[in-house]
Parts: structure tokens; sequence; C-alpha cells
């Protein structure tokens, strides 16, 4: 007992005689400790454009601490900004070999990325499907390949992918626009109709009104379609999109001269508009206008030289003008790039 109470009263006794006469010792930083600071002098060079030392740092970092994901994000980050995607992609998959969990989610949704960037949309999905394995609750993946899946006409995956996004988080304009059009490929109108509406609510853009005005003309109801495109006209004149469309409508309302205006006011801001010129042949068409007709369809034609309908509409305006030898070659044309109905026409002219 008094060898412990002589012990301690040494330890003390000597702590207050040599206070005033030794050093101040520094305790060492840890690996860890070591690594963040590390890190952190490389997000100064990141934010400072210097990718190059931004990427020495990260490695750096990550020999202190290969359980620094921040580090493996950073140098991915910085080799991405140089178009180093080899470099990148090497980056997070050493990440995800060291088997650590953190993090993993949006090391794949990362990965999905630079596959998009650099064109591998097989790869781009996979990763994807891999980040919602990781997190069933990751909106923007879910988003992301509802996107890729409606591009290659998987509607169903597409809608449901869309619609997952949605509830888990994802409340912005463009997914409400995206999923309208989802619909609208499925043929379910009402429901994308209410999914533009909800896109125009949250933000009145011109491409979302004319989406829109588009269901307003499958549903046949035309002034409500007409309202629309006007809306996207007044929210930018320069969307030609809109005048074609108003176009359409004002032309089977058998508004023709209003059709031709729409059509030309399109074609000046894209003269190559295909639609809008085959449109205004055919609105040349029914006005009995056939020169101006036949001009717009050649244009047409010269652009886009595989639309049958578009033979097929020229073909029916060369029968008006007496050509019946150009008709008989531009329906057999259409015939012959998959217009069924043109078989009938070329059919009875050589009866």
């Amino acid at each position: 007992m008094k060898k412990v109470l002589l012990l301690a009263f040494i330890c003390i006794a000597g702590t207050t005689a040599m206070a005033q006469d030794t050093l101040k010792v520094d305790v060492p930083p840890s690996y860890k400790e070591m690594a963040i600071q590390i890190y952190n002098q490389g997000v100064e060079q990141y934010n400072a454009k210097k990718y190059n030392e931004a990427i020495d740092y990260s490695k750096n970092a990550i020999k202190h601490d290969p359980r620094m994901t921040d580090a493996y994000l950073l140098m991915a980050s910085a080799q991405r900004a140089i178009y180093d995607y080899k470099g990148a992609e090497a980056s997070l998959n050493s990440y995800l070999e060291t088997g650590l969990h953190p993090g993993r989610d949006t090391i794949y949704y990362i990965l999905a990325q630079i596959y998009k960037e650099t064109t591998r949309q097989k790869d781009e999905v996979t990763a994807l499907t891999n980040c919602l394995n990781e997190n069933p609750k990751f909106g923007d993946a879910y988003y992301k390949r509802g996107s890729i899946r409606f591009s290659s006409g998987d509607y169903e995956g597409a809608l449901s992918d869309m619609t997952n996004a949605i509830d888990n988080g994802i409340d912005k304009p463009e997914i409400y626009n995206d999923r309208g059009s989802t619909y609208r490929q499925l043929g379910r109108f009402e429901l994308a109709l209410a999914d533009y509406s909800k896109a125009i609510e949250m933000s009145p853009k011109a491409m979302y009104y004319c989406n829109r005005a588009s269901i307003y003309t499958k549903i046949e109801e035309p002034e409500k379609a007409i309202n629309d495109y006007t809306q996207a006209i007044i929210r930018d004149s320069k969307y030609y999109k809109a005048y074609n469309g108003r176009g359409v409508v004002n032309a089977n309302l058998h508004n023709y001269q209003e059709a031709i205006d729409d059509f030309t006011v399109c074609l000046s801001h894209e003269p190559t508009y295909t639609s809008a010129l085959s449109n205004r042949g055919i609105a040349y068409y029914h006005m009995g206008q056939y020169a101006k007709a036949v001009s717009d369809l050649d244009a047409a034609i010269a652009l886009e030289p595989h639309n049958g309908n578009t033979y097929m509409y020229r073909g029916n305006v060369k029968e008006m003008m007496r050509d019946a030898k150009g008709a008989t070659e531009d329906w057999i044309k259409a015939s012959s790039l998959g217009v069924k109905t043109a078989d009938r026409y070329f059919t009875d002219q050589c009866r």
C-alpha cells in the first residue's frame, strides 16, 4: 500500500517540479487523421481546378486510409474532369473491390454517369441496377434507368422506374413530363394529361404545353389543343413544334389557310423540319394549290427519302394534276416503303 502511494506521490511531485522545464511533446496524428488532412488538401486542389494534383492527394490519402470512400470519389471526379474515363472507372472499381459497404450505391451511380458519357448504355443500365440493388430508394437511379428504357421502347419498364423515382423523392417537372410521355406511348391518355398538367403547374414551359396539346388532339378536344399550342408559343415564340402542332389541329378543322400560316412560321424557324413541309404540302393540296403542294412534298422527300406517306400524298396531288404516270410511281414507292393503303391507289390506276 505504501509503495503505491509513494509512486503516486512521485508522479505528482515530478509533474509539478518539471512542468516549467520540459518541452510539450505533440502526439503524432493517426493514419486516419493524416488521410483526412491529405484528402482536404486534395479537395482544395480540385476546387482550384488543379485536377492532377487532386489525384495525387487522393492516392496519398487512400494509402493512409484505404477505407476512405470520399478519397476514391475525389480521385474519380478529378479523373473525369480531365476526361480520363478509364482511370475514373478503375478508381471506383478499386473501392468496390475493397468490399466496403458505405457509399456503394453512390459509386455505382457515378459509374453509370461515366458509362453514359462514354456511350456504353448496356453497362450504364447494369450500373444503375446495381445501384438500386444497394439502395432501393435511390430515386435518381430509377429516373435515369427509366429514361433509357423509354428511349429503347420499353415503356412498361420506363413507367415502373419513373413511378418509383417519384415515390422516392424525385419531385420535379421534367419527370412528370417524361412519365406523361410514357403514358402517351402506352395510350393511357388521361394519365398523360394529369402528368403533363402537373409539369405545367410546377414549371409552365413551352414543351410541356406542347405535349399536353398533343394529347388533347388525340382525344379530339381541338379547342383545348389550340389553346395549349398558343400558350407554348406565348412562352417561346421560336418553339417551332408548337406552330406545327397548331397547324395540324387547324388542318383537321379544315382551317387550311390558318394551318398554312402556322406551318410557314414553323419553317421560318426550322426550314428543314420535314413534318411541317409535308403538312403544308397537304394543306396546299386541300386548297387546290397543287404546284405549291408538290414543291413542299418534293422538299420533304429530299430531306427524308424513306417516308412512304409523303410519296403517297405526292401521288394524290399528281393525280389531281392529271399526271397519272407520276402518281402511280409515287404510290408504288409508298407501297414499297410499307404504306399498304397505297396499293389500292396504283392498282385502281393501272385498271
